[in-house]
């Protein structure tokens, strides 16, 4: 009975030197990802201003940590040792608060990351948009546009609305995009392309104009009961068949709807992925640059994928408040980017073998999901790490 008691008192006694010891290294991470936050404004910054980038470092930290939404566990990243009511409420009163917004936190980080990304492409690459909606807490959802970077989505700009389901209307569909147009203008070169992708939500009329009149190209989804004219001819994309030779069906220059909106381009193209063949409305040429620039449309479900169900759950925040979950998502960019860049600063790092399993043949872990692995092990077994990766044309080629 003496020995089982000494055993349990010395297992007790390591059990709180480990809490202890992740305790430290966690205050060390807040301290990161603090100086990395406030290396995006201004070095005088002070007063509530610096209060509220100090709570965005601990709400980061904490959502990486916990991989949870509820308050609880954003304010588990606060490094002042307060009781958890507190820590609950203090977090709470930041995302509510009308002046946490993304003007003042998420635009000077994107910007830089975003001219950061444009400079690591070749010249002639295009700049790959997609816009997507998706669910948010019970009764919220959210408009996003993001960025493809290495087939993976990075959050640029959102809106939320309360709405427990259903589509947005055309005109926040273009409030959003001005908002992300107004964001990369300053940052693209007189060569720069941009393509805009959505899915059967997005296909609206003025949307195209929006594209056409800021030279954007644009891939959409329509429904299989959506008019078009051929000339005279009136047809929809459920009377056709695509090849099965090719696995397309290809009409140039016919008109869109009973508005008759011209010079659009049809493909009906059918894949093993699903079992009915895809109208999709686009102002490019070619049909194969049609469907291979609408492949990356997906980018964004792994995307919200990863924001919700694979990594931080986000979909499942009791908040109410429309700003509130805005900020919310906004915690979420802010904590998948980061690991993005610790993903990719470490993907070759002997120290992944002790991490996961790396193959050859096969991808094993998405950029996100070793990114989260890794940053795990580095602050369980007190290693040094760093989110100073800059996105260049050297890292362009890594997997």
């Amino acid at each position: 009975m003496k020995i089982w008691k000494e055993k349990e008192k010395s297992r007790q006694s390591l059990s709180s030197l480990k809490q202890k010891k992740n305790a430290c290294f966690e205050k060390k991470m807040f301290r990161k990802v603090l100086k990395k936050l406030l290396s995006y404004y201004p070095k005088n910054i002070k007063g509530h201003a610096l209060k509220r980038i100090k709570k965005m470092a601990a709400a980061i930290c904490g959502l990486i940590r916990k991989k949870k939404p509820h308050m609880s566990a954003l304010g588990s990243g606060l490094p002042q040792m307060i009781t958890g009511h507190s820590q609950e409420k203090a977090m709470k009163t930041f995302l509510e608060n009308s002046w946490t917004d993304f003007d003042f936190h998420y635009l000077p980080f994107i910007s830089d990351l975003i001219a950061q990304i444009l400079g690591s492409l070749d010249p002639l690459e295009k700049i790959i948009l997609v816009l997507d909606g998706s669910k948010m807490g019970n009764k919220h959802m959210a408009l996003m546009v993001s960025l493809v970077y290495k087939n993976r989505g990075i959050p640029l700009a959102w809106l939320v609305h309360k709405k427990p389901k259903g589509h947005f209307g055309v005109q926040v569909h273009l409030e959003l995009v001005e908002k992300v147009r107004t964001l990369l203008q300053p940052l693209l070169s007189p060569t720069s392309q941009v393509g805009l992708l959505g899915d059967g939500e997005f296909d609206s009329i003025k949307l195209q104009q929006f594209c056409t009149l800021h030279e954007w190209e644009y891939v959409f989804r329509t429904a299989c009961n959506s008019v078009f004219y051929e000339d005279q001819s009136r047809f929809k994309p459920k009377d056709l068949e695509a090849s099965k030779e090719q696995g397309f069906l290809f009409i140039p220059n016919v008109e869109f709807t009973k508005e008759r909106y011209g010079n659009v381009n049809l493909v009906y193209w059918h894949t093993k992925e699903y079992e009915e063949a895809l109208p999709l409305i686009s102002n490019l040429k070619e049909p194969i640059d049609i469907i291979e620039l609408y492949k990356k449309r997906y980018s964004i479900e792994s995307l919200f994928k990863d924001i919700k169900s694979n990594t931080f759950n986000l979909h499942k925040t009791r908040l109410k408040n429309e700003h509130a979950i805005s900020n919310l998502i906004m915690v979420g960019a802010f904590a998948l980017i980061l690991l993005i860049k610790i993903a990719l600063k470490n993907e070759h790092n002997p120290i992944r073998k002790f991490v996961n399993r790396v193959r050859k043949d096969r991808k094993v872990n998405s950029l996100i999901t070793f990114g989260r692995d890794m940053l795990d092990y580095f602050l369980e077994e007190g290693l040094s790490f760093s989110f100073s990766f800059q996105f260049s044309k050297f890292s362009k080629n890594s997997s």
